[in-house]
C-alpha cells in the first residue's frame, strides 16, 4: 500500500489505531496489537508480521523499513493515539502471534512456564520478558490471565512477546493433561508442604506453574502437580511478588540445566 500523511484524529485509520490501543475486543477481533517506542519497534521490525508503521515527521522511514507501508502523522495525532506519557513518535501495527497446544513441539529437557490467573498486566509482561531471558521454551496462559496484547503487557515484555512461543486461552486442566501426556514433570509454587527451591532437582523436562497473585495455584493444580516448591524467605514475610518469585525459580532451573 502507498504511504500516507494524516493530520486529523477523525481519520478512519487513526480511529482504528485508537481502538486497538484502548479496546480489548478490537484487538481480539482484528488479531492485531500496537508496539510503541523507538527501541521496541527496532527490536521487532525484522521478526514481526507488521501491517504498517505510524510515525511523526522527524522519524526517518529508512531506519525502520523500505517495503512496509509508512504512515506519517502530525504531532497532535500521534499524541492522541499514543498510550505513553512521553511519546517517541514511532509505533507499529502488528499481527498477533500465538500457537495452539496441538502446534507446539515438545523439546527434550525443555522448560515450560504456566501462568495460572496472573491478572496484573505489569506482572505478566515482566514474567514473559524474564522467561525469554532465562531460556524458557514456551509460556502457557490460562483463560483467567491478563490480556496478552494490552498496551501495558506489550510494553513490559520489551519485545519478548514475539520471541517466545505463547499458548493462551486454555484451562489449567488442558495444560496439565498436555504435560502428563508428554511426560513432563509438573512443579507448582505453594507455601504449604513444599520442598525448598534449592533442594529441588530440575534435570528433566520441567513445567513450572505460577499461581494467582492473591490466591496462588488452584486446587486442581495442587491435586495434579508432581512436586511443590517454595522460595526460602525471611520469617514474617508472607510471600514475594509473582514476577520476582518467577524470576528466582527460573534462574535456579536454568542454572541446573
Amino acid at each position: 500500500m502507498d504511504d500516507k500523511y494524516i493530520t486529523s484524529v477523525s481519520n478512519s485509520i487513526i480511529k482504528n489505531i485508537k481502538e486497538l490501543q484502548t479496546k480489548k475486543q478490537t484487538r481480539q477481533k482484528e488479531e492485531l496489537f500496537v508496539v510503541e517506542g523507538t527501541r521496541a519497534v527496532n527490536d521487532i521490525k525484522n521478526i514481526a508480521d507488521i501491517l504498517y508503521f505510524v510515525a511523526t515527521e522527524n522519524i526517518p522511514k529508512e531506519n525502520f523499513t523500505k517495503q512496509i507501508q509508512w504512515i506519517t502523522v502530525s504531532e497532535n495525532v500521534f499524541s492522541y493515539i499514543s498510550e505513553t506519557k512521553t511519546p517517541q513518535g514511532i509505533m507499529a501495527i502488528v499481527k498477533q502471534k500465538c500457537k495452539s497446544l496441538s502446534e507446539l513441539t515438545v523439546k527434550k529437557g525443555g522448560t515450560y512456564l504456566v501462568l495460572e490467573n496472573i491478572t496484573d498486566p505489569g506482572n505478566l509482561g515482566t514474567i514473559i520478558r524474564t522467561a525469554y531471558g532465562l531460556f524458557v521454551d514456551a509460556i502457557f496462559l490460562t483463560k483467567g490471565c491478563a490480556e496478552l496484547y494490552s498496551p501495558k503487557v506489550v510494553r513490559s515484555t520489551m519485545s519478548s512477546i514475539l520471541k517466545i512461543d505463547i499458548i493462551k486461552n486454555y484451562d489449567i486442566s488442558d495444560y496439565i493433561t498436555f504435560f502428563k501426556k508428554n511426560n513432563i514433570k509438573i512443579y507448582a509454587t505453594d507455601l504449604q508442604q513444599s520442598t525448598n527451591l534449592y533442594n529441588t532437582n530440575f534435570d528433566s523436562s520441567v513445567a513450572l506453574i505460577i499461581g494467582n497473585e492473591a490466591n496462588g495455584v488452584s486446587e486442581y493444580t495442587r491435586e495434579n502437580s508432581d512436586e511443590f516448591i517454595k522460595i526460602p524467605i525471611q520469617n514474617g514475610l508472607e510471600s514475594l511478588n509473582a514476577a520476582i518469585a518467577t524470576s528466582i525459580i527460573l534462574y535456579e532451573i536454568s542454572k541446573q540445566k
